[in-house]
């Protein structure tokens, strides 16, 4: 009885939560989720058999390839996405973009439910089902969501298919499960390819495999990745897509972006595909919502803070040192804290979030979301020996709530704080996660 009132209240609980955001949230997608677009578009270009990264728009192409925003493309267009991510896009890429930022809209709250579920799924006890419940609730009120939300961002899958990763990983001994887990590993890579470097520390469990799991695991991969390689068209766009990354990282490092932007003047349309300028206007006097994000790259912040620009072969180097020294503290190591899958998990994502910490390309305040995994997941584990790691997770994700002008950066310093917090509860021999 006194565990069916408890699920009573933790489910009257987000649900009041989740009411009030999704209310709040639809008003914020009225305002026009700017980044949605290019996705769209790349998706739409890249269906139509167009190389999608360094179109440039004209009038005469019509609505089918148009985006508002005024972006500069003296390097590239606004497209960043990976082709893989396109593909994935291709069911509603045809449809009205009013249309698609609705469904998105609902795709990400259905995305992050499911990551709750997740979580929930690891828990043994009412303290460790409040811990998840509470820490999905922080999440929904941080800038990393509401900017999330506002650009129609795509963060929010990398959490959601690390958890399918583990999850199934987990259960390895089962066949389908083993197959799943690697197709999750895989998509995860094709959608953002740094990705990679979370599954380095796994390789510890993979070692044991037989030859038959060896087989099943690595199958989607061999299928996914192989198509690129094969089609001649397909491997086209993933060369092109490498070369506008490098265009954006020249792009970030050139000090004369911003004056660029400010020059370039796109042509305007008031009506398009569901949307309308004067609605839109409408629509942020009504519900104003100011974005508060932070570049938060080293690349990108000595740039536009310290007036100083990093080579990106530097920062490159910088932070495969970093992920090296890293991993050379992780592989140190006792046997107990590596064969702790949790602990694996944890640490692996702390190398991916490095990644995008030591980047020369601008890094959004919306990449904070990606925080939900291992946050999450250390949550359903809430173990009150540690209370101080805990604790400095919460401050962390206070941080990135609160916009009071009188901290600056306070948001990335919270991530940091995260980062870490979580790299000293894998690497120190003092904190022990009871699984």
């Amino acid at each position: 009885m006194y565990r069916r009132y408890h699920w009573i209240g933790i489910t009257v609980f987000l649900l009041a939560v989740f009411l009030f955001c999704v209310r709040r949230d639809v008003r914020i997608e009225e305002k026009y989720t700017l980044d949605l677009r290019n996705r769209v578009i790349g998706a739409r270009l890249q269906k139509d058999g167009r190389p999608p990264y360094f179109y440039k728009w004209r009038p005469v192409d019509g609505f089918r390839y148009y985006d508002p925003i005024q972006t500069d493309t003296t390097y590239a267009n606004a497209t960043t996405a990976s082709p893989f991510f396109h593909h994935l896009l291709y069911p509603i890429a045809d449809l009205p973009q009013r249309q698609i930022s609705r469904i998105w809209l609902a795709l990400e709250y259905l995305t992050f439910l499911s990551i709750i579920l997740f979580a929930f799924s690891f828990t043994k006890n009412i303290y460790q089902q409040w811990a998840v419940a509470i820490t999905a609730v922080l999440f929904l009120f941080t800038n990393a969501w509401l900017i999330h939300v506002s650009a129609g961002q795509l963060y929010i899958i990398v959490p959601l298919l690390a958890f399918v990763f583990l999850i199934c990983f987990i259960r390895k001994e089962q066949l389908l499960f083993l197959i799943v887990s690697g197709l999750a590993a895989s998509v995860l890579i094709l959608i953002r390819p740094t990705c990679l470097l979370f599954f380095i520390p796994f390789l510890i469990f993979i070692n044991h495999f037989k030859v038959r799991q060896y087989i099943l695991f690595f199958l989607p991969a061999l299928v996914l990745f192989s198509y690129p390689i094969l089609n001649t068209k397909e491997r086209s766009y993933w060369l092109e897509y490498r070369q506008a990354i490098a265009a954006h990282i020249k792009s970030h490092q050139s000090s004369e972006q911003e004056a660029r932007s400010i020059t370039y003047k796109p042509f305007m349309y008031n009506n398009w595909e569901g949307w309308d300028t004067n609605s839109i206007r409408e629509a942020r006097i009504a519900y104003p919502f100011v974005w508060h994000s932070e570049s938060s790259s080293i690349g990108v912040f000595s740039k536009d803070a310290l007036h100083i620009i990093i080579p990106a072969w530097l920062i490159h180097l910088i932070a495969l040192s970093s992920i090296a020294f890293m991993l050379f503290l992780w592989f140190r190591q006792n046997d107990i804290v590596k064969s702790n899958i949790i602990y694996v998990a944890i640490f692996g994502f702390c190398l991916y979030m490095i990644s995008d910490f030591l980047s020369p390309i601008l890094r959004a305040q919306y990449y904070g979301l990606q925080w939900a995994f291992p946050l999450l997941l250390l949550a359903a584990f809430y173990d009150k020996g540690l209370k101080k790691v805990y604790l400095l997770l919460v401050a962390g994700l206070l941080l990135n709530i609160t916009n009071t002008p009188y901290l600056k950066m306070r948001h990335t310093i919270g991530e940091l704080l995260i980062l870490v917090t979580l790299l000293w509860l894998c690497l120190s021999p003092k904190s022990r996660l009871n699984q």
